[in-house]
């Protein structure tokens, strides 16, 4: 599974914020409280009227966060919120326990041929879409054989977690065989990516090449079919979210008669909410916040491993025509030894994280514990860019790149560059950054901050022209701060550095041959340690290279009320029960 990560936060404090910032947010809350009040009693009134049997005083789980339901089309979405409620609303062949091993959702069982290119998932019987068609193998079989016959263009981003799938079969209503071209030896963590679509309601929007499934908008079309835990039957992107429990369900039932799922603009303003009794949840405590919300009555603060890495972005396309040098990892390399990853942890993350080297996160096992690390020294990093001849001009003692031939042919031009940042981060990018700036000028080179909007925007800052020719791709932006959140297994985070991955998931604009056949090869090898040998050697080619600097990789926090109970908070994006484990004593 893979979302782009961000549980898209803005910063705890504005920068530059007038003393009466809080009191601005006032009228928002009063807004929210009556959105939330009014929602929260639809939901209780549809689920009594269906005989779920609730009250407007209770039942409905109400969470609060500063990210958005930026799409529910599993191949056009960027958020993470939205990647969550699919998992709510779709089924998937597997998932996850709370062990981390894999257990099956809308799959009882599954067996593998003696080659190991067959597998075969036997489907819960009697299965229903919530429009009452049945939910048959047929549907599963669709999914796949549509997702990778359009894989190079309309379903990229959900065609990864289905790489060196030949064709899926329905052999009859509830066993359906995937056919593989190899072996391959993360089968189960790439299905538990695939949410299984109503090949009746997504059919018909296939359109030429596939096109009409990325335009395709379900949340403008509700309630929407699926056949999880819930259905959506409201849809805001920065308003609320109704979640209506879906009686048919083939799994454990909702604990909860309803969940509604509110956006505010700040998290200092979801924290609010929670502590005036708006809201019963959230996933998004601000981390210079985390004490004094613990002090707050009747809440309850969790702290759990985090898979969330942050990093400076490198702009990595060979082809990027300005500022070259910065597609040279020892000049990269340079720049990374006077960032201060320590200040950064205890300033921005308030010691709620760790410094990381690998772009895979701590979560993953397959993490590769020889990188780095990376020490912060900004006398040696002086030292080295002297030594490469980017010396300091005498009158402004910003350095200067001399006019070169060759691999990083280019101008004379000096070391000045943007540093792109979303304004959709779950930590305070903008202080982030401000660190980042500080150890530059200390080498002598010049960053400002380019604010690329939220995540689709900024996005979109990275990719260029993702509707042009190749030549206008991954060439308009230098630098970028951002985040990522991994997986347990690591191919995807593997893959996003991969050519394939352009103008779907690549950040970087990365382009390296030798890398991405090393990626299709750790994807065919089944043998554990072979494997972790090929992804061991990968990591290391994107640390020497220096798509990335990884920076931290931070704990997740979650707050909630004390009259909920048995959440599951490290199953956030891994399970059904994150959402439907909840419950009132």
């Amino acid at each position: 599974m893979v979302r782009r990560i961000e549980k898209t936060v803005r910063p705890t404090v504005a920068r530059g914020a007038p003393s009466g910032y809080r009191d601005k947010r006032e009228p928002e809350m009063r807004i929210r409280r009556l959105i939330a009040a009014a929602l929260v009693t639809a939901i209780v009134g549809v689920a009594a009227g269906c005989g779920g049997g609730s009250d407007s005083s209770s039942g409905v789980l109400r969470i609060g966060t500063a990210s958005y339901i930026d799409s529910l089309n599993p191949f056009n979405y960027i958020e993470g919120q939205a990647y969550i409620a699919m998992q709510m609303i779709f089924p998937q062949f597997v998932q996850y326990n709370d062990a981390f091993e894999f257990e099956g959702d809308l799959a009882e069982s599954w067996t593998t041929s003696e080659d190991g290119k067959d597998w075969t998932f036997k489907l819960r019987p009697n299965a229903k879409w919530s429009d009452g068609e049945p939910l048959t193998a047929a549907d599963a079989a669709w999914t796949i054989n549509t997702t990778v016959k359009y894989a190079k263009d309309a379903t990229a981003v959900a065609a990864a977690a289905l790489a060196h799938v030949k064709n899926a079969e329905a052999i009859d209503d509830t066993t359906v065989v995937v056919h593989y071209e190899s072996p391959v030896g993360n089968v189960l963590a790439q299905l538990e990516q695939v949410f299984i679509l109503p090949e009746h309601v997504w059919g018909p929007k296939v359109g030429a090449d596939g096109k009409g499934l990325k335009s395709y908008h379900p949340e403008f079309n509700l309630p929407i079919v699926g056949a999880g835990p819930y259905t959506i039957t409201q849809y805001e992107k920065k308003g609320t979210t109704a979640f209506k429990p879906y009686a048919d369900f083939y799994g454990p039932p909702s604990n909860a008669s309803g969940v509604a799922l509110t956006y505010y603009t700040n998290a200092d303003a979801v924290i609010a909410g929670l502590k005036n009794g708006d809201i019963d949840w959230t996933d998004q405590v601000p981390f210079v916040a985390v004490d004094a919300v613990k002090r707050a009555p009747n809440v309850v603060v969790t702290t759990i491993p985090g898979s969330e890495t942050t990093n400076i972005t490198w702009n990595s396309n060979p082809a990027k025509p300005k500022n070259r040098e910065l597609l040279d990892p020892a000049v990269k390399k340079a720049l990374s030894m006077c960032v201060d990853r320590k200040q950064i942890i205890a300033v921005v993350f308030a010691g709620y994280a760790t410094k990381v080297e690998s772009i895979v996160g701590h979560i993953s096992p397959l993490e590769n514990p020889d990188l780095g690390p990376l020490e912060y020294d900004c006398a040696a990093a002086n030292a080295a860019l002297d030594k490469l001849g980017y010396a300091k001009s005498k009158t402004t003692a910003v350095r200067m790149v001399p006019a070169t031939t060759g691999t990083y042919a280019q101008e004379a031009h000096q070391m000045a560059y943007e540093i792109v940042t979303p304004t959709s981060t779950d930590f305070n990018v903008d202080r982030s950054f401000d660190i980042v700036k500080d150890g530059f000028a200390r080498l002598g080179v010049t960053v400002t901050q380019k604010v690329g909007g939220d995540a689709t925007a900024a996005f979109a800052v990275e990719t260029g022209d993702c509707s042009g020719p190749e030549s206008k791709q991954y060439t308009g932006f230098d630098i970028a701060m951002w985040d990522w959140i991994g997986y347990v297994d690591p191919d995807f985070m593997l893959s996003v550095v991969t050519k394939g991955q352009w103008c779907s998931w690549s950040d970087t604009g990365a382009n390296n041959p030798a890398y991405d056949k090393m990626y299709d090869e750790q994807g065919i090898t089944v043998d554990p340690e072979a494997r972790r040998t090929l992804v061991y050697e990968m990591q290391k080619i994107v640390y020497d290279n220096f798509y990335y600097t990884q920076l931290t990789n931070h704990l997740g926090i979650d707050a909630h009320v004390d009259t909920w109970t048995d959440f599951s908070p490290k199953l956030s994006g891994y399970s059904k029960v994150y959402y439907t484990s909840p419950r009132q004593p």
